[in-house]
Formats: structure tokens, C-alpha cells, sequence
């Protein structure tokens, strides 16, 4: 009785983290180049779940072909007997559907899409064939076949299918759990101020600034100017240059698409502009900045975008949109809060009456 009570309970906090989440992002729904933040939640690992001296005997194991579906370099496959194991940080996990790609390592992960509609296998989890053996492919192209073979050049390299344990029935788990929260680094729209300070990017890619706390990164392009005619953020940060801080020393200045000074009909400097692969590794720090997480290495990239002045970009946060998530996530919450309620009710009961004597 009580796994179900925890169930409902994990799932109550996680969708109490998403609602806090989705308010952060309808409060910055007119916050300059805000990128909004997504919860990341996931299911316990599913677990056998066994018959235990049982009179019924298990029922023979009878193999049937999965369905394959080729998502670029990836695989979603669904299998109607057997199960796909995969390691997770709180153990092996037991599911009948999955999607798997090779990672950079050669290893099959399974995976997600990013932004862009790409693989990405960074936080994924470990897929073990019918051993419980991770399996290597390497660099070379892999087919996966209808009774889950995995082979490379014709060879047969691992079993993705497993039965479990001969009494296994079925699989169980306990509850969602928030996995993290990732940005979403999506375009917002640009808006014309017609002010020469007001910098948008259009494509991906960071304006570089200077903090005292090393080098930072933001998409707010609401610039100023400092007494000494240097360039810099709300926050007084430095706007970077080829050579440090941007000097237009108050005079009027045009910018090319790519982001070089122009003051007298003359290129005096360009702005630093990053276009960064790893974004996952990117942190949020203060109004609308992001740094490098400690241990990751940056890979940055030159900007082809381009660089638009007298605009700014708006967040990437649709009202509407984020208004609905929320009722969802309301009514996913009361909806729990009703099965623990109920649950309560049960165990009163089994304390209160069903325990009397007489």
C-alpha cells in the first residue's frame, strides 16, 4: 500500500519544483533576453517485479521482433516481450521502449533531442546488453536487427533483449524525481528602440563581458555608456573587444553584421561574440548572465550569426504557452494530493477499525 502513497508523494514534489519553475518564468516574461528554464524530471528505475512461491509456473519466454524506428544516428525501438536494460545512478532500470545512439566514447546511450532537433547523449544513461555488459560500437555505423542483435560490419556484437529472472511478471518503480533544469536557449523576438547602445544577436552566440569574477556570458544587449566612454552592461561590466573594454568615447558609432566598430567611417574595434556548442555547461549567474561550469571546457565556436543594433531580443518566454503548463502542473498536483489524501484515509481506517477487537 505505501508504494503507492510514495509515488504520489514524489510526484507531488516534483511537480511543486516545475510550478515554482514556471512562475520564475512568467515573472520574466518582459525580462530583456531572458531564456527560460525547463524541468528536467524522469521515472525511478523500473525494477523486476518477481512471483515469489508461486503455484501458477511461469510461462515460457517467447521472443517477438521489436519495432525499429532510425532517428538519424539513433534508434527508438519498443519491444512487445523482454525488456532493454539500462544504468542509471540509482541502479539498473527495466523498460520495453527506448532510444539509443552511440555517445563520443563509441558506448550506446540512450539519448535526447536538444533545441535544434540533435542527439544528444550527454545526460544520458548506459544501455547493458542481456549480460548486464555495456556495449562498444566504436565510430563505425551499427544496424540493430528485429530480435535485437547489435552488429557492427556484420558482426554480432550484443543482445539488447533480457527476459529477467524466469519468475519475472512485469516491472515497477517508485515515483518521479527531478533530474535537473535545463535552459532553453531558443531565439526570442527582436524589438526596435532605435537606441545605437541596444545590441540584439540574431542566431545563436553570446556577447563576451569583463566582471571582476573573470569572463561572463549574456545575450542582453542593453548597453551604456561609463564616464570614460567605455561600453558596459546594466551591471557596469565591460563589453569585450579584440583588444578588452570597447572605447567610443561618446561618439556616434555603426556597427557592421558581424559586430565591428565603425566611428569616422573607420573599423576601430569588434565586439566579442561566442558561439557556444556546450550550452548545457553554461550556468545562470544574476540578471541574465551566464558563466562556464567549473571542470567544463568551453567550445566555442566563430559567431554566424548576425548583429543587429538599435534592437533588443525579448525573452523567449510565451506567455500563453507557459500559462497553460501552469494550470497542467496545478491540476497534476491536486490530482496527487487527492491519492495521498485517500491513502491517509486507509491507513486511519486500517489503524482505527479494522484493528479492534470486539
Amino acid at each position: 500500500m505505501l508504494r503507492g502513497l510514495y509515488t504520489a508523494v514524489s510526484a507531488m514534489q516534483t511537480t511543486e519544483k516545475k510550478l515554482d519553475v514556471s512562475a520564475n518564468n512568467m515573472a520574466n516574461v518582459n525580462t530583456t533576453s531572458y531564456k527560460k528554464d525547463v524541468v528536467i524530471s524522469e521515472s525511478f528505475p523500473e525494477v523486476l517485479l518477481q512471483k515469489i512461491n508461486g503455484k501458477i509456473p511461469p510461462e515460457a519466454f517467447k521472443a517477438a521482433p521489436i519495432e525499429i524506428d532510425q532517428q538519424g544516428n539513433g534508434f527508438k525501438l519498443k519491444a512487445e516481450n523482454g525488456l532493454f536494460t539500462v544504468k542509471t545512478q540509482l541502479g539498473n532500470s527495466y523498460n520495453s521502449e527506448i532510444r539509443l545512439a552511440a555517445d563520443e566514447s563509441g558506448y550506446l546511450k540512450t539519448y535526447n533531442l536538444d533545441n535544434n532537433g540533435n542527439i544528444d547523449t550527454t545526460d544520458g544513461s548506459m544501455v547493458l546488453d542481456s549480460n548486464g555488459n555495456s556495449i562498444f560500437v566504436g565510430e563505425e555505423p551499427f544496424e540493430i536487427s528485429a530480435n535485437g542483435q547489435v552488429t557492427v560490419n556484420g558482426q554480432a556484437t550484443a543482445n539488447l533483449i533480457t527476459r529477467g529472472h524466469y519468475n519475472t511478471i512485469g516491472t515497477i518503480n517508485g515515483g518521479l524525481r527531478l533530474n535537473h533544469i535545463e535552459v532553453d536557449f531558443s531565439q526570442g523576438t527582436l524589438q526596435e528602440t532605435g537606441n545605437d547602445l541596444d545590441i540584439a544577436l540574431k542566431g545563436s552566440g553570446f556577447f563576451k563581458v569583463l566582471t571582476p569574477n573573470g569572463e561572463m556570458y549574456t545575450r542582453n544587449g542593453n548597453f551604456s555608456l561609463n564616464d570614460n566612454g567605455e561600453v558596459i552592461t546594466g551591471e557596469g561590466y565591460f563589453l569585450a573587444g579584440q583588444w578588452g573594454s570597447i572605447l567610443v568615447d561618446g561618439q556616434d558609432f555603426q556597427l557592421t553584421d558581424r559586430g565591428e566598430v565603425i566611428i569616422n567611417n573607420e573599423i576601430v574595434d569588434q565586439i566579442e561574440i561566442v558561439d557556444i556548442e556546450n550550452v548545457k555547461g553554461l550556468r545562470k549567474h544574476g540578471h541574465g548572465y551566464f558563466y562556464v561550469e567549473e571542470g567544463v571546457e568551453l567550445q566555442a565556436n566563430n559567431f554566424s550569426g548576425n548583429v543587429i543594433q538599435g534592437f533588443l531580443e525579448a525573452s523567449n518566454v510565451n506567455p500563453i504557452k507557459e500559462m497553460i503548463d501552469m494550470i497542467n502542473i496545478y491540476r497534476t498536483y491536486e490530482s496527487n494530493q487527492k491519492v495521498v489524501r485517500t491513502y491517509d484515509e486507509l491507513l486511519q481506517k486500517a489503524a482505527n477499525e479494522i484493528g479492534k477487537i470486539g
